[in-house]
Formats: structure tokens, C-alpha cells, sequence
């Protein structure tokens, strides 16, 4: 490590600080000159893909470094580092302490997660990071619109994206946001996006904060039905119908047998696939034993 090895993050630093967008490209490098980033009109920037290894050990060593110790100093370092592996825990928990110790700018740490979200939005660790920031910002300044639009922009970018899902679960429950104005919202989504599961595995925890009642689950099974008639060979619908079907089975006082003979008849309405045919063999089995085994 030297001098121009320090002076190489705090330029990179620099960079990710100021940018708004960060994409990891192949950029060339010469024999007179290794080019590390480029960056356009000061707001995209391009972290080389061939220099990642390089980069990424430079920054462990500033990190693990007696000498490097100051909290400005974890502060470039982590940030380098984090925008090329999201996933260092070690990382993420120093730039907790240098939250707490008010080195760090909660705003403007959620403004470089809103940046690493874009580059990776299905990262576990940056949700569970974003989690924590949130709970140590007064709530008074959060924008829930915000919160939100970042979990739609990061469902659409990585398809079956349960990581952002789940961090939905968490905004919809920490701000006690109304679960009918979610469900709408929901209901927009998929019609965009019907073969997401993981959003209509949301959408199946939005009703169980619900009281259930034969109405709300006619209504969802109506809803599904209608997708059904044109995208029936999705896989996504028919395990989203088979929830609908235990929720009834397990909090709902109904004449189960009539329910499942009549979802029988409703199969044979639809072409038949592979998975329209598992829906009926499950029916089938629910009819045998009373569906005993899914009210507990």
C-alpha cells in the first residue's frame, strides 16, 4: 500500500459520491495507463470490470490496516468497496458505527443505497442495511412514496426478486401502511408482471393481515380467474389459486368439499397443461383426506 494507492480510492470515492448511476462495464486499459472508472456528463459512472479483483484487495487492506483507522478513512474505503460487493458484512457494520457516530449523513447514505439498489437489486445485505438506516432516521423524514418506489423499481429489474418482497413486508408493516391501498396497488403490479410469484406470494401475506372472510377470498379467486382465461399456462397464477385454497381451508367456516369440486370444474374449463393438471392432482388429494392436515 502507498500513498498513490490511497490517493486512488479518495478519487474513486469522489466519483461513487458524486454519480447517480453506477454500472460495472469492461473498459480498456493500455500499457501506459490502467483506466479504473470512466465517468459521463458527472452523473454515470463506470466501474471497470477488469479491475475489480484488484480494487476490491486494495480496499481489504486499507480496511484491515492499523494505519487507516480514522473514520474518514473506513468511510472511502467502505464505500469503494460496497460498490463493487455489496455483500461485506464487515463493511456494512463499520458504516453502521460510522452512522451512530455521526460521520455519515443518513440522507446521503440512503441516497447511495437508492445508487447500489440500481446496481444490485436483488442484495440481501443492502435491504437489511437500508432496514437499519431507516430505524435510526426520525420517521418524520422518510418518504414512504420513496421507499415504495424503490421496492417496485427493484422488483421489475430482477424478476422473482424476494429479497425486495420481503422488504416491502417490512415498509408495509413498520409504517402501518393501509393494507386495502396496498392491495390496489398490488393489483396493478401483477397485471403487468403475472408471472412474478413472489409478487403474488406478497400479495397472499397481504390478506392474511386481513380478517378473512368468503367474500374477500371469492373476490381474489375471481381475480385470479380472469388472468386465468388468457395466461393460463402460468405457473405463478395456478400456485397463487392453490393458496387462495388453503387460506379458505385454513380460517374460513365453508363446505370445503363443494369448494374444491367446484375449483374441479373450473379446471376443466382451461386447456390442459402441466400445471392446471398438478392444481387438479392437489384438489384431488385435499378431497381424500378433508384437507385435514392445512387447518392446522
Amino acid at each position: 500500500m502507498s500513498l498513490t494507492d490511497w490517493s486512488l480510492l479518495s478519487l474513486l470515492s469522489s466519483s461513487i459520491e458524486q454519480c447517480k448511476s453506477i454500472e460495472l462495464m469492461p473498459l480498456t486499459s493500455t500499457e501506459q495507463y490502467i483506466v479504473y472508472c470512466h465517468c459521463e456528463e458527472n452523473i454515470y459512472l463506470c466501474l471497470n470490470l477488469f479491475e475489480i479483483k484488484s480494487i476490491v484487495n486494495l480496499c481489504y487492506a486499507f480496511i484491515f490496516s492499523k494505519d487507516y483507522q480514522e473514520y474518514n478513512q473506513l468511510n472511502i474505503s467502505t464505500r469503494v468497496l460496497l460498490s463493487y460487493v455489496t455483500e461485506c458484512l464487515t463493511s456494512w457494520n463499520i458504516r453502521r458505527r460510522l452512522v451512530l457516530s455521526g460521520i455519515i449523513n443518513i440522507q446521503e447514505e440512503l441516497q447511495f443505497l437508492d445508487i447500489l439498489l440500481n446496481l444490485k437489486p436483488k442484495s440481501e445485505q443492502l435491504f437489511r442495511y437500508r432496514r437499519w438506516i431507516l430505524k435510526q432516521e426520525n420517521i418524520s423524514k422518510i418518504l414512504i412514496s420513496k421507499e415504495l418506489e424503490i421496492c417496485d423499481r427493484t422488483a421489475e429489474k430482477h424478476f422473482i426478486n424476494y429479497a425486495s418482497w420481503l422488504y416491502r413486508r417490512w415498509i408495509i408493516e413498520y409504517f402501518n401502511i393501509n393494507i386495502d391501498e396496498e392491495l390496489e396497488r398490488n393489483r396493478l403490479w401483477l397485471e403487468k408482471n403475472l408471472s412474478d410469484s413472489s409478487a403474488f406470494s406478497f400479495r397472499a401475506y397481504l390478506l392474511s393481515k386481513k380478517d378473512l372472510n368468503e367474500i374477500i377470498i371469492e373476490h381474489e379467486l375471481k381475480f385470479n380467474e380472469n388472468m386465468l382465461k388468457f395466461y393460463y399456462d402460468r405457473e405463478s397464477l395456478w400456485i397463487y389459486r392453490q393458496t387462495l385454497i388453503f387460506l379458505a381451508i385454513k380460517f374460513l367456516s365453508i363446505d370445503e368439499k363443494q369448494l374444491l369440486n367446484k375449483e374441479l370444474d373450473l379446471v376443466k374449463l382451461f386447456e390442459e397443461n402441466f400445471f392446471s393438471n398438478r392444481y387438479s392432482r392437489l384438489l384431488n388429494i385435499l378431497l381424500s383426506s378433508d384437507g385435514k392436515q392445512f387447518r392446522n
